[in-house]
């Protein structure tokens, strides 16, 4: 997929003097993929003045990510780089060369989901890995729960996943441990909500919520005895 730098000056009061060192950053450290790749905005400066530039995205030239710095010494653009069909998340690694001054930054890209592997097996006794992407779009390094909640829609248990780290608050795998962490009756059968959210109290998320969270059904048929 091309990838395409698309350059602007940045916006400088006044000249500033030969850099010791050139700095490069992004608008955010982490990004949402839904159906389209996100923009990514990026700034430089500390450059030498009026100067050619080049912009590398793990390690490769990117397509349009050549220019000159302006009368400060800085450049800034945008890109949108996607994730491959199937891809989770991934940390990208940026730079910008001018002369013999590098500067270099990282940000990373997910989807929002959460989902268990694997799917298929009698969901009373079902041993699976559980994993989460994307929970600190809103707030880093936050505790990821799921909430069992049950067909008539009253929550059954409470169950905390684990802290999720990196710049996008993932876990990308859990422990295994059992599917659901408790005895299911016969009066259990039907269609069980899985809601993940970073709330150790339960609120059953709607379009309408100003949280994040992101649900899963799993149904529990009747079983002969």
């Amino acid at each position: 997929m091309r990838r395409a730098l698309l350059l602007a000056p940045a916006a400088v009061l006044a000249a500033a003097p030969a850099a010791h060192g050139a700095t490069l950053t992004t608008a955010r450290t982490c990004y949402l993929q839904t159906d389209k790749a996100p923009s990514v905005e990026v700034a430089a400066s500390g450059f030498a003045p009026g100067r050619p530039y080049s912009v590398a995205l793990d390690g490769a030239p990117l397509p349009g990510g050549t220019g000159q710095t302006d009368d400060a010494g800085a450049m800034s653009g945008k890109f949108g780089p996607a994730l491959a069909t199937g891809e989770l998340e991934r940390t990208f690694q940026l730079a910008v060369s001018s002369d013999d001054l590098v500067a270099a930054t990282a940000f990373t890209v997910t989807r929002f989901r959460a989902d268990f592997t694997p799917t298929k097996g009698n969901p009373a006794t079902l041993r699976v890995r559980f994993s989460a992407y994307g929970f600190g779009l809103v707030k880093p390094q936050q505790d990821v729960y799921v909430h069992y909640v049950r067909p008539n829609g009253r929550l059954k248990r409470t169950v905390r996943l684990g802290r999720a780290a990196g710049q996008c608050g993932s876990i990308p795998r859990t422990n295994k441990r059992r599917l659901f962490p408790f005895a299911l009756k016969r009066s259990d059968t039907g269609r069980w909500t899985l809601q993940f959210d970073t709330s150790k109290s339960y609120k059953k998320g709607t379009a309408s919520s100003d949280f994040l969270f992101y649900t899963l059904a799993v149904p529990v048929k009747r079983r002969s005895s």
